[in-house]
């Protein structure tokens, strides 16, 4: 049994991998390396050029914009992708928040138990599924 290629396609990645018991490939999908790396940018471009906004309007809109990156990017088998944007989109908000003055407003546990529990960040949540039975 030959492996078929990898493509790229409105921004995912499709490729092949065994099912479960391994007798047979399923099509399985994860977000482009290239899309991946573009989204992280933006967002951080963004981070970096609004960290002046108060902290609750600021995290209300990388909220929203989180949403639509999971409604986007979140189904079956690109979990570990938007886990990962959101890891990326935490350490740039950690990064930014931190260059708001000249001294260091966060530790890192000052951020995670502190900020984010006052602010909770958008957790992903996979929502489409593309089995079909």
């Amino acid at each position: 049994m030959c492996k078929p290629e990898t493509f790229d396609f409105l921004g995912f990645t499709f490729y092949c991998s065994l099912n479960g018991d391994k007798r047979f490939f399923r099509c399985k999908v994860k977000t482009s390396k290239k899309k991946f790396r573009s989204k992280v940018k933006t967002m951080k471009e963004w981070v970096k050029n609004n960290r002046i906004m108060p902290l609750g309007e600021l995290f209300k809109k990388i909220n929203q914009k989180l949403r639509g990156h999971y409604q986007y990017y979140g189904v079956t088998d690109n979990t570990r992708g938007v886990k990962s944007y959101q890891n990326e989109v935490k350490w740039s908000l950690f990064k930014w928040l931190n260059r708001r003055s000249q001294r260091r407003s966060y530790t890192i546990d000052t951020f995670y138990n502190g900020l984010l529990k006052t602010f909770p960040l958008l957790e992903p949540t996979i929502k489409v599924s593309l089995f079909y039975r």
